[in-house]
């Protein structure tokens, strides 16, 4: 699974590099100034805003593996109606919280909060594109969902990384040439300068990619209508239909 993400999602990011870019430079750009602004007068209203910019940065990424247009107004989709504002907000901030407090037990602490955040990451996907879901249970469906793919996960979130240090190690080395040293040097700071704006993008292509993949590989398909249905739902979200 995970070589056909890495590929699948280096696929979208040839196709939308700029465009991709552009938007996640903005939401960078909006995150800071309303969430720094908002954060003057109340400071949870800052936090709020922050996370509904990330987890509109999440819906486009989706989008974009799965091929769809994206544009600049996706970065406002979670803000379109007050039930999706309540919905975002409430849910990350009890994700958080359960990561805060896992985060608290002595010793092993540290590393069940990182295995919990692995378990909960599903959880933005599930706030925006499954609405039947009550907030207090989208963690509980991200872990079971992601019950034998935390591994691939958390390896997708690093084996692209260990590729660049391997690859800026070598250019490193044989920079040292004389003479033709220049032109891995060139090569080695072109390399970097690429990674620096594109990683991110790739990086969140990867982690939308768990949620898709996932889902399509336990999915059922509505009787009715034919969309795909989540494995839990007791209904199609699209037309009704029952799906007991």
């Amino acid at each position: 699974m995970l070589m056909t993400i890495y590929k699948r999602a280096f696929n979208v990011l040839l196709q939308k590099p700029f465009k991709l870019w552009g938007i996640s430079l903005l939401a960078i750009l909006l995150s800071s100034v309303l969430s720094g602004l908002c954060g003057v007068a109340i400071p949870a209203l800052g936090i709020a805003v922050s996370l509904l910019i990330s987890t509109a940065m999440t819906v486009i990424y989706l989008r974009g593996y799965r091929g769809e247009a994206v544009e600049v107004t996706d970065l406002f989709a979670c803000f379109k109606d007050w039930n999706t504002i309540k919905r975002v907000v409430l849910g990350l901030g009890w994700m958080y919280l359960w990561i805060f407090l896992w985060s608290l037990i002595p010793i092993v602490g540290p590393f069940i909060a990182i295995v919990r955040s692995y378990e909960y990451r599903l959880t933005p996907y599930i706030l925006v594109f499954e609405p039947d879901v009550p907030i207090t249970e989208a963690i509980k469906l991200s872990s079971k969902r992601t019950h034998g793919y935390k591994l691939q996960m958390w390896l997708a979130d690093f084996v692209y990384v260990l590729m660049f240090v391997g690859v800026v190690i070598v250019l490193a080395l044989l920079a040292l040439i004389p003479y033709l040293g220049v032109l891995f040097t060139i090569a080695l700071i072109f390399l970097c300068i690429i990674y620096v704006a594109l990683a991110p993008l790739f990086g969140g292509l990867v982690q939308a990619a768990f949620y898709e993949e996932i889902a399509a590989a336990n999915a059922r398909v509505c009787p009715n209508c034919g969309l795909r249905v989540a494995p839990e739902a007791s209904f199609c979200a699209n037309c009704g239909t029952p799906m007991n």
